[in-house]
């Protein structure tokens, strides 16, 4: 799992790229994006924005969070052949 640093203010995006996990002509049908741990309303709380799916990569803006604070964000993909995967990795809020 990577560790990457974010500044508490700013909006940043982060993909994955499922191309090495996908079997030839299987196509991701659906994903889903989550943050632990997870605190809805707070506003020192992760925000998750814009999902995207492009082809085999799965990609989200990332804002917010609280200085010192890490989180494990974790993209879950369903496959058109019925296939299910996850990949996380983890953010540490630092100021800039």
């Amino acid at each position: 799992m990577s560790i990457f640093p974010k500044d508490p203010a700013s909006i940043v995006d982060f993909s994955i790229n499922w191309a090495d996990w996908l079997v030839e002509g299987e196509a991701i049908a659906a994903a889903a994006w989550n943050v632990e741990p997870d605190a809805p309303g707070s506003p020192e709380a992760l925000q998750l924005t814009s999902e995207t799916t492009a082809g085999d990569v799965t990609s989200i803006f990332v804002g917010g969070g609280r200085a010192g604070d890490r989180y494990r964000l974790t993209c879950t993909i369903e496959t058109d052949a019925g296939r299910t995967a996850d990949r996380s990795l983890t953010l540490r809020i630092m100021e800039q």
